[in-house]
Parts: C-alpha cells; structure tokens; sequence
C-alpha cells in the first residue's frame, strides 16, 4: 500500500515534467537585463545547439529528470519526520521573520525600480524607471510616469511594514498592470511579484512592522482554510513562473543562456555550455514543478537560492536583481508546504514532530 501511495505521488510530478519540457513556445527572456537588445536579437537569429534540437538527447534528459525527481520524492517520504525535527526552529519563526524579509526585499526591488537604480544592461543608473524588473521601462508606456513615484510610495509602506496586507494587494495589481501595459513579455515577471503579494495578504507584515506597533495587525486577517488555500496557490505561481522562465526562454532560446555562460566565464567543469544550458533548464523545470504540486519545498527554496546566488556572483550582477526571490525562498524554507497559522501555539506543531 505505501509503495502504492509513493507510487501516485512520483506520477503527480513526472507527466507533468514531461508535459513543460516539450511544448514551449518563443517570448523575449529575462535575460534581457545582462545582454544589449543588439545581441539579443544577433542571437536569437543563430541556429539552436543540435544538443537542444534533438529530441533523442532531450528524451534522455527528461528520464533522467524524472528519475532523480523520483528519487527525491521517495527519500522525501521517508526523511519527514527528520525534515520536521530539523526545521522547527525555523517553522517557529516564519510567520515573524517571513514577512519581514519578503517586505525588505520587495520594497528594495521597488524603490529602485521607481529610481531607476537597477537598469538593464547598456542603461545607464538613475535615469529610467522601470515597473518592478530592468528591462519595463515606464518610458516606453506614454502616459504612466506616475508609476515610479507609486512604487516608491508602495517602497515605504513596506520597509516600515504598514498597512502591508493591502500593500500584497497593490502588488498583485502592479503584476496585472504590467502585463496591461506591456504585454506577454511581461508574464516572464508577473508570478513572481503576484506570489510576494499574495503571501503578505496571508501573512502580514511580520516583525518590525508598524501594523503590529499599532495592533494593525489583524486588519483583514484570513480565516485558516483561506490561508492553506493561499499558501497553496502562492507556491503554484512561483513554481508557474520558473517553469514559464525554463521552458520559453531557456529550452527554446538556449543561445541567450549559452551566451551569458559565455559573459561570465562561468566554470562549466569541463563540460560544453550547451550542456551546463540544458543542466540548468532541468533543474529549474524540475524545481518549478514540485513547488506547484507542493513537494520537497524545502530542498527546492535551497536549490534556488544557491542557483541564483552562484549565478549573480559568477556573472557580477547585483543580487538585487532577484530579491523578491530571495524573499519568497527564505520564507518558503522557514514554512515550508504550509503556513502556519499565527494564531495557533506552536507548541503543537513541536509535538508532532517529536
């Protein structure tokens, strides 16, 4: 029976897997922050790797994938108990630390945004603002200026941690502003910065939040079923967003990777670049589809923090590039696949993992 269980567990993951890996479509990438718009297009114009083309060698990679992802769901199964035990300490701090970090990172990401202090690359500092990300450029979109002093505005409300269930929900809005306003490009982003919004909206601001200060702090509180729900449907999107990243610009446009590979002189391990490209695309496919069925979140938060931390200390590019990242994965290993509810003990969970 329990080898039947793992058995559909291992079955939610792998079709899925399968599924991404083989039906992308084109779209500009985020690589557009490190590479001029010049050499994005030079490069989309070059034949794709024969490594990526063939659908022998992408067959191999995806058994490969889905034998590893199944490995891991089995060692999960069997390591919970230890996992639980281990990360107590850190389930006890979430609904605290959390929301802080998520805060600072966010309104980091936004004030700088609004300044236009994280250009993309061949702009120079402080003179476009962009929505949320380098490369939206507010400039380019007549008539809303006004959303880069909006964004510093939404900055501060979050550094100081006011109001910051409703400041979730300008972020979400902001997500489906920018996709009114640019386009499909910018549904490379959008998840990414909806998620932040909607685990503030569950969670509150957390420590050093002037909501607590002023005992705002339960204003809009969600009942427990609408914040399992919640936390559900925020790991969904984020996993949404890797998958949607690997899948449109990574698996059909690898010679914009291969070519920031080449950039930073990133150490391959003797391996050829289209090699560590399509390395790279699996992990990220694999990580984006256990975070939507709500498996390993733990592993999968550290693995992208790593990922993307190797990444901006191999190419030089600020980590600010990625802090909403940052913020969603440290609090998504500190909860874990739920969140807990602040207003239950924590003396409970403790007992159960014991």
């Amino acid at each position: 029976m329990k080898g039947h269980l793992q058995a559909s567990r291992v079955l939610e993951i792998v079709p899925l897997t399968l599924v991404f890996a083989f039906a992308a479509a084109t779209a500009s990438a985020h690589e557009a922050w490190l590479l001029t718009p010049a050499e994005i297009e030079a490069l989309v114009a070059e034949p794709m790797p024969a490594l990526f083309a063939s659908h022998l060698w992408l067959g191999v990679a995806a058994v490969i994938g889905a034998a590893l992802t199944m490995i891991a769901l089995i060692a999960e199964d069997r390591l919970r108990p230890h996992e639980q035990r281990i990360a107590a300490p850190l389930l006890a701090g979430a609904t605290a630390v959390g929301p802080m970090l998520l805060r600072f990172g966010m309104a980091i990401m936004l004030v700088l945004a609004g300044t236009g202090g994280l250009p993309r690359h061949g702009t120079a500092l402080w003179v476009e603002p962009t929505l949320l990300v380098p490369d939206m450029q507010l400039g380019l979109v007549f008539g809303w200026d006004w959303l880069a002093a909006a964004q510093i505005i939404l900055a501060l409300a979050l550094a100081v941690g006011l109001l910051a269930r409703p400041a979730g929900a300008l972020l979400i809005g902001l997500s489906f502003l920018g996709m009114m306003l640019f386009g499909a490009p910018f549904l490379a982003y959008a998840p990414h910065f909806a998620a932040p919004g909607l685990i503030l909206m569950l969670s509150g601001g957390g420590a050093m939040s002037l909501d607590r200060r002023l005992g705002l702090d339960d204003v809009l509180l969600p009942s427990p079923a609408a914040l399992k729900v919640g936390w559900r449907l925020s790991q969904i999107l984020v996993g949404a967003g890797f998958l949607y990243l690997a899948i449109a610009f990574k698996l059909t446009q690898p010679t914009l990777l291969i070519a920031i590979l080449d950039h930073g002189n990133l150490p391959t391990f003797g391996m050829p670049q289209p090699v560590v490209a399509l390395i790279m695309t699996g992990i990220e496919i694999i990580c984006g589809a256990l975070l939507i069925v709500g498996r390993l979140t733990r592993p999968v938060a550290l693995a992208i923090i790593a990922a993307i931390t190797t990444l901006a200390v191999g190419l030089g590019e600020t980590p600010l590039f990625h802090a909403n990242l940052y913020g969603i994965m440290v609090f998504l290993l500190m909860a874990g696949p739920a969140l807990p509810d602040a207003r239950v003990s924590f003396a409970g969970y403790r007992r159960a993992a014991t």
